[in-house]
């Protein structure tokens, strides 16, 4: 069986990590970035756990950066796994010249208890690299498989509610900072 955890170089990578920190960080704006919160589903929430990993700027700034990840049906980013796993070395090594400007962001990561795809299991490793590097990080458990949790049943109705509020504190965060 070929899984996710076998994969050693994702093709394209390289270019789409490039599109994203040109979006997120656009040449002809310096000092405010307006994106506020990164959404990853699945390949996407990957593809943001590996930059992550390996794009301190995306968490070590103050106003030019994200204030926080959602990362829904993310897996272990194996050919990455060297910086992930060393997440908590670089954060106890900060590289800015100030540490009072430090403000890491927040991460949510959305997991379907019957996520057939990318299971738990492989989502909470990300969780816990993340976690030992000192990123707020928090949880959103749903009952469903491998999507946002979007039925209209009671358990998917509290999920995106939790989702909702997360989003909620981030606004306000930054309302309150500015």
């Amino acid at each position: 069986i070929f899984t996710l955890i076998q994969i050693l170089k994702y093709e394209g990578f390289e270019k789409s990590a490039d599109m994203v920190m040109e979006k997120v960080f656009p040449p002809e704006q310096s000092t405010v970035n307006k994106t506020d919160i990164i959404l990853g589903h699945s390949q996407g929430a990957i593809l943001t756990s590996a930059l992550l990993s390996i794009h301190d700027k995306l968490w070590r700034s103050s106003n030019s950066t994200p204030k926080g990840y959602i990362l829904n049906g993310v897996a272990w980013p194996n050919p990455y796994r060297k910086s992930l796993s060393s997440l908590s070395t670089q954060q106890q090594c900060p590289e800015t010249a100030d540490e009072s400007l430090l403000v890491l962001p927040r991460m949510l990561f959305i997991m379907g208890e019957k996520d057939n795809i990318n299971p738990t299991k492989s989502a909470m490793q990300v969780h816990d690299a993340f976690q030992a590097a000192k990123l707020d990080v928090s949880i959103v458990n749903h009952a469903g498989g491998h999507s946002v949790p979007v039925a209209r049943d009671e358990d998917s109705t509290r999920a995106l509610e939790e989702v909702v509020d997360w989003i909620v504190d981030i606004a306000k965060e930054k309302a309150t900072s500015c």
